[in-house]
């Protein structure tokens, strides 16, 4: 059998925004459909669920979609609570009925995140932000994560056909997710070092 020459599990393959959105079950979610929801709530809203439950990639589709459709979009990653001034300059350059889609909404702490998303809905700007829990914001979607998501991921990685059910199988998925608690991302980081140590030729050391 010929394995693929890239691990499928690289992130080039497996980072926000490359992975179709999928929800619990593993079926593919209509962004089209959420767009239309986020548009009826007013346009700013989050999108929240635990670590490693597809939040990233959605939000990026869905900034894909609000642009395709004519609207100016700014996208930012936070990293900390020092970014607070990045998401002040991010709201200026959206402009009026922009949006700002924001990642890791939950790096700011409450005192600052209050008060911006105020000044952001304030000046007609629409925000869209992913959050581990409530922020202030409407739920647009709440992601979880099962086996299910995991193994209908997997399935879907470059060349599955030919790898899946040899170099990994369903019974490695499974231990992935549970090892990793539920975290996809976390679960597709370690099946990269199992299938990276199984086409090399040793076994890998999984913690």
């Amino acid at each position: 059998m010929a394995t693929p020459v890239t691990n499928p599990f690289s992130t080039r393959y497996t980072r926000p925004g490359s992975i179709v959105p999928l929800d619990a079950e593993g079926a593919p979610m209509s962004v089209g459909r959420l767009v239309e929801r986020l548009h009826r709530a007013g346009g700013s809203a989050a999108i929240a669920g635990p670590h490693g439950s597809g939040k990233s990639t959605l939000l990026w589709r869905l900034a894909d979609a609000i642009e395709a459709g004519g609207s100016r979009v700014v996208r930012l990653r936070l990293r900390s609570w020092r970014d607070a001034g990045r998401v002040v300059s991010a709201v200026r350059l959206a402009g009026r009925l922009g949006t700002v889609c924001i990642d890791s909404w939950e790096c700011l702490p409450g005192a600052l995140r209050t008060p911006l998303a105020l000044v952001a809905v304030g000046t007609k700007r629409r925000l869209v932000v992913t959050a581990h829990g409530g922020c202030g914001l409407p739920v647009l979607v709440r992601c979880r994560t099962s086996r299910s998501l995991l193994e209908a991921i997997v399935g879907r990685l470059p060349g599955a056909e030919h790898w899946y059910g040899t170099v990994i199988d369903a019974t490695d998925v499974a231990a992935a997710f549970c090892r990793r608690r539920g975290d996809i991302r976390e679960a597709l980081y370690e099946l990269y070092d199992v299938f990276e140590a199984r086409t090399r030729g040793f076994v890998p050391q999984r913690s």
